[in-house]
C-alpha cells in the first residue's frame, strides 16, 4: 500500500468512545468503510470552519451524516425509499403513507438504515427471532431487567397481533401508553489521535429513565373480534437531528430533564439552546414522555402528551405523529408559570380537567390551580396559593377540596430556573416536615393547612371525604428522594451500580386530615398565603401544633414495595376498596439491583394482598384498569370488574407482549406479543372504551 492510500485509510478510521460498544458494532462500522469513503461533518470545529461545515451540510442530510457517502448506494437507498407503500390498514388514515414530513422523519431517524452505525447494543441475547410463539425458540440466559433500557426503532406501519387466550366480549377500547424509546444518540467529530486527525464516533445519553425520548404506543383491541392491532411512533424525530448536529441537548426552560448531563455550554443558555422554548416551537422538538391522555375536557383534539414543564402536546390519534405543542399560559394567559403538573386530574362528574402552574419566584412559588372543561374551554383559575418551590409529580382532590402536598425536597428559584435538571435544583430535607394545603374547589381559598414527618412520594392513590368533613389521601411514600436518584440510566443498565444497592422500598400510607372546615376556622389569620423564605412555611410548622398547623395523621395500608398505582376510575375521589400496582415478587424484592417484576392487587380495607401476577424474567410497565361498561340499569358492576392492560417486556425473548388480566382474580385472559422490544416506562396511560 502506498503511503497516500495509508493516509486515506487513516483519515477514515472510526473510533467508537462508547463504554457499551461490542465486538458487532465495530464489524458493522468496518463494513459501512469498505463501501466508500467516509465524508463525515465535525459539528464542533471552531469557527475558521464555519464556511465548510456549512458546504457540507447543504450537502448531506442528518441522517447522512451516520453513514457512508457512496453515490451508487445512495441512489439505490433513495429508489427503494420512494417506492410506494398500497397497504394501508383500515384505522389507519389516509395520508398518512404519503406524507412527505413522516417520510422526512422516517429518514432522520437515529440509525434506523441499514449502512448506518447503530445505537449502542443491548446486551448480547441468543434468543431465536420467531413469527409465533409457539414455535420451538431458544431463550437468553439473561433473564434481567436491562434490555428494557436501550433505545428501540419505530414503524409506520400497523401490525394485526397474534392474540394467544380470549379477551373479553365488551372490551373494545383504544390503548395508549408512552415512554422512553430513544436513550443514546450517535454523532461524529474529529480528533487528533498519533499526530492525525480521525473520524470519532461519540454517544449523548440521556442520564435518567425519565428523561429517554418518548415513544408512544397504540393498541386497538376488540374483543368480540379476539383482536388486537398496534403501531408505535417516536415523537421528537426534530430533536433527534438537533441533538446530533449540537452533540448535546439543553433545553430551554426549566425542568425539561430529570437527571441529564447536557453536553453544552452556558451559552446555549443565552442563545436558544438545543431544545424547543417555553413557547412556540416545532411539534416534534420538545419531549413529552410523562402522560399520555385520550382526551383533555376543552382542548380540541384526541390525543395528548404532556412533560414535567407546562407542555401539552398534540398527537395525531391514528399516526401518533406530533401536530401541535401548547403551553397552559397559551390557552390561558392566567395560567401563569413554566412548570406544571404532568397528573392532572379529571372529574368524572362535573367534566372539569383540574391541574395547576408553578409561577417560581426566588423565595416561593405561586401555585395557580385552574380548570378547563368543554363548557369553558378558555377555563378560569380556581385558587392560588404561595409556598415553598417544591417538586410536585401529582396532587389530590375531592369533591369540595384540593389538596397539594408539598414534601420538603425543595429548590429555591435562581437555582431551579437556572438548571436544566430536577435533581440539580432540588435538595430533600428529612428535618423538615410534609405540608398538605388544602383549598376550596367552590372558594378558591386555602381553608387549611396540616403537616406530617417527612416523606417523599411520586404518586397520589386516590382521596375522598367523608360526611364529617375528614379528608383521605393515600400515597405511596418513600422515606426520602432516594429513590428518584436510583432510577438513573447507568444504574438502571449497570445495576451492580446501584446504590444504595437494593432499590428503595415504598410503603401505601393514608392520611387523614380530620375536620377540615373546623381545623380551619382554628387557622384563621394563620393560614396567610405569604412565605418569608425557601423553608419559611416549612420551619413555621415544626414547633408544634400551637403554630396554626394541625398533625396529619397516617397509617401503612401495605407495607410491601408498590408503584404505578391504578384503581378503577370510576371510584376515583370515592371510598374504595382495590388497589392494583406494579410489585416485587418474592427473589426480587430481597435482591439487589432489582426492579419491579410483578402486578399484584391489594384489598386497602383488610391491608392485604389478594392477587399476582408474575412470570419469570418478565417485567411489566404500568396496568392500566379499564371498568366493565354496565349495560344497564339492573347491571350492578363491581368494583374489580374490569380488565388489566399492561405492556410487559419478555426478556429471555427479548421482545415485549400486551398483557390482558382479568382484574377480579388476576388471571391471564389474553397475551400479545408485539414483535419488538418496547423499552419499560414509568409513564402513564390512557384508553378510550368504546360501548354499544
Amino acid at each position: 500500500m502506498s503511503e497516500s492510500d495509508k493516509k486515506a485509510d487513516n483519515a477514515t478510521k472510526e473510533v467508537d468512545e462508547h463504554p457499551l460498544n461490542s465486538p458487532v458494532e465495530k464489524k458493522r462500522d468496518d463494513d459501512q468503510d469498505s463501501l466508500g469513503s467516509t465524508s463525515v461533518i465535525d459539528l464542533s470545529t471552531s469557527n475558521q470552519d464555519d464556511e465548510a461545515i456549512n458546504k457540507g451540510l447543504d450537502e448531506l442530510s442528518v441522517k447522512d451524516l451516520d453513514i457512508v457517502k457512496n453515490d451508487e448506494s445512495t441512489e439505490a437507498w433513495k429508489e427503494n425509499l420512494a417506492e410506494p407503500t398500497n397497504n394501508n390498514h383500515p384505522l389507519e388514515s389516509v395520508d398518512s403513507v404519503e406524507d412527505p414530513w413522516a417520510q422526512q422523519e422516517d429518514i432522520s431517524l437515529l440509525d434506523d438504515h441499514d449502512n448506518t452505525p447503530t445505537p449502542p447494543p443491548r446486551p448480547d441475547s441468543n434468543v431465536a427471532q420467531l413469527e409465533s410463539v409457539d414455535m420451538q425458540e431458544v431463550l437468553d440466559a439473561d433473564t434481567t431487567h436491562v434490555k428494557g433500557f436501550y433505545n428501540t426503532e419505530d414503524s409506520n406501519e400497523i401490525v394485526d397481533l397474534e392474540v394467544n387466550g380470549q379477551l373479553p366480549d365488551w372490551l373494545v377500547c383504544e390503548h395508549f401508553t408512552v415512554g422512553p424509546g430513544t436513550y443514546d444518540i450517535k454523532y461524529m467529530r474529529k480528533m487528533e489521535i498519533d499526530g492525525e486527525l480521525q473520524n470519532v464516533s461519540k454517544y449523548f445519553t440521556f442520564g435518567h429513565w425519565f428523561d429517554g425520548l418518548p415513544l408512544v404506543n397504540r393498541f386497538d383491541i376488540h374483543g368480540q373480534r379476539n383482536s388486537i392491532s398496534y403501531r408505535n411512533r417516536l415523537t421528537c424525530h426534530r430533536l433527534i437531528g438537533k441533538i446530533r448536529d449540537n452533540h448535546g441537548y439543553s433545553p430551554r426552560h426549566p425542568a425539561g430533564l430529570f437527571k441529564t448531563s447536557t453536553n453544552q455550554t452556558v451559552l446555549t443558555k443565552f442563545i436558544g439552546g438545543s431544545g424547543g422554548g417555553n413557547k412556540g416551537g416545532k411539534a416534534d422538538a420538545e419531549p413529552c414522555g410523562a402522560r399520555i391522555l385520550a382526551n383533555i375536557p376543552g382542548l380540541e383534539g384526541r390525543l395528548f402528551c404532556q412533560n414535567f414543564a407546562n407542555h401539552v402536546q398534540e398527537l395525531d390519534p391514528f399516526d401518533m405523529k406530533p401536530t401541535r405543542l401548547l403551553t397552559w399560559n397559551e390557552i390561558n394567559p392566567a395560567f401563569k408559570g413554566y412548570s406544571s403538573c404532568p397528573n392532572g386530574i379529571h372529574d368524572r362528574t362535573t367534566g372539569e380537567y383540574v391541574n395547576f402552574t408553578m409561577d417560581v419566584g426566588y423565595q416561593s412559588t405561586r401555585y395557580n390551580f385552574f380548570s378547563i372543561s368543554d363548557g369553558n374551554p378558555r377555563g378560569a383559575v380556581i385558587g392560588s396559593i404561595s409556598a415553598p418551590t417544591s417538586y410536585v409529580n401529582s396532587f389530590a382532590m375531592t369533591r369540595s377540596y384540593i389538596i397539594l402536598v408539598l414534601f420538603p425536597f425543595s429548590a429555591n428559584g435562581m437555582k431551579y430556573s437556572w438548571n436544566e435538571s430536577i435533581l440539580d435544583s432540588f435538595t430533600f430535607n428529612s428535618s423538615q416536615p410534609t405540608l398538605f394545603h388544602v383549598i376550596s374547589r367552590e372558594t378558591g381559598k386555602q381553608v387549611a393547612r396540616f403537616r406530617s414527618p417527612a416523606c417523599f412520594a411520586f404518586h397520589h392513590v386516590n382521596a375522598f371525604e367523608d360526611d364529617s368533613d375528614n379528608i383521605y389521601i393515600d400515597m405511596i411514600c418513600y422515606p426520602d428522594d432516594t429513590i428518584a436518584r436510583q432510577l438513573t440510566t447507568e444504574s438502571l443498565r449497570n445495576p451492580a451500580s446501584m446504590r444504595p444497592q437494593r432499590l428503595g422500598a415504598s410503603e401505601v400510607r393514608r392520611y387523614v386530615l380530620h375536620t377540615v372546615t373546623q381545623t380551619g376556622s382554628r387557622q384563621s389569620g394563620r393560614t396567610n398565603n405569604g412565605n418569608s423564605g425557601l423553608f419559611g412555611a416549612f420551619k413555621r410548622s415544626s414547633a408544634g401544633s400551637d403554630n396554626g398547623l394541625s398533625h396529619a395523621d397516617y397509617h401503612e395500608l401495605l407495607q410491601p414495595s408498590i408503584e404505578l398505582p391504578q384503581i378503577n376510575p370510576i371510584y376515583k375521589m370515592h371510598n374504595y376498596t382495590y388497589l392494583y400496582g406494579l410489585g416485587f415478587s418474592a427473589s426480587s424484592s430481597i435482591a439487589d439491583g432489582k426492579i419491579w417484576d410483578s402486578i399484584i392487587k391489594v384489598n386497602v380495607n383488610t391491608r392485604s394482598v389478594t392477587g399476582t401476577w408474575y412470570e419469570h424474567g418478565c417485567y411489566p410497565s404500568e396496568a392500566v384498569f379499564v371498568p366493565r361498561p354496565s349495560t344497564g340499569p339492573e347491571d350492578e358492576v363491581a368494583e374489580d370488574d374490569g380488565v388489566l392492560l399492561s405492556i410487559v417486556m419478555d426478556s429471555a425473548r427479548a421482545t415485549s407482549f400486551l398483557l390482558v388480566l382479568d382484574a377480579a382474580s388476576l388471571s391471564v385472559l389474553a397475551k400479545a406479543y408485539l414483535g419488538t422490544l418496547v423499552p419499560l416506562s414509568f409513564a402513564r396511560g390512557s384508553y378510550r372504551l368504546y360501548t354499544t
